[in-house]
């Protein structure tokens, strides 16, 4: 009674196909088990350079063509060819360590800090830093009395201390990508409002990211030419 019960039970697990309408159907689903792959850590460093003394220090434990990859502006990805498996080794990473850049409005104090700390000087920070200078924070109340009647009139927000015709766009270059790599200068939209402040907005479309890309590729194009020639490194964007 028991060995008919365990031959039931054994029945049931069995995998059935089936024939319907030409198709093939079964009633079990199989998962294939993947072997286990030695696998190297990747490494994740912050600067460009770092990428290339760990590809040079390595190159030969690699064994295989590497690929390097901009990701995007901030970021850099070393991976492998092809294994005998058809899979890929991630080996190294770099994300920049850059403050960026913060679209919007900002009092005057901190756009003169921002000016002189996050961009690159070129002809625009020039031009804003001497509009700002020909600003004022105002925050003042002044009261005309004249014993009958009393005025009083508040001031309080940006103003200008003389009348001057403000550019609508100005090209900047802050630091936004690698610093080994040169920065990209971009059109940025400028507004001034009493109550805001200043205000930077990116007007380019995001073209100077592409340049930024460009710019990283064409570091490890100079400072990996010997691998390349080798073909032992392959550069892409």
């Amino acid at each position: 009674m028991i060995a008919k019960a365990i031959d039931k039970i054994l029945s049931l697990k069995q995998t059935k196909t089936f024939e319907i309408g030409g198709q093939t159907y079964t009633d079990g689903h199989l998962v294939r088990v993947d072997p286990h792959v030695d696998r190297p850590e990747c490494i994740t460093v912050s600067g460009l350079d770092g990428i290339c003394k760990l590809i040079r220090t390595e190159m030969d434990k690699v064994g295989v063509t590497v690929l390097v990859q901009a990701k995007s502006y901030k970021s850099v990805e070393v991976m492998t060819t092809y294994l005998p498996d058809f899979s890929r080794n991630i080996l190294y990473r770099a994300e920049a360590d850059v403050p960026g850049l913060r679209t919007g409005f900002r009092d005057r104090e901190t756009a003169l800090i921002e000016l002189r700390s996050l961009f690159i000087p070129n002809e625009g920070s020039s031009y804003l830093l001497d509009l700002l200078s020909r600003m004022t924070d105002e925050n003042s109340v002044s009261t005309q009395d004249n014993g009958v009647t009393q005025t009083v009139e508040a001031r309080q927000g940006i103003a200008l201390k003389e009348r001057v015709e403000i550019k609508p766009r100005v090209m900047l270059r802050p630091f936004r990508t690698f610093l080994e790599v040169e920065q990209p200068e971009s059109e940025f939209l400028l507004r001034v409002d009493p109550e805001k402040g200043v205000g930077l907005f990116e007007a380019d479309g995001g073209v100077w990211k592409l340049e930024a890309k460009r710019n990283i590729a064409g570091y490890f194009c100079k400072n990996l030419a010997d691998l390349m020639d080798a073909n032992r490194v392959v550069i892409m964007q």
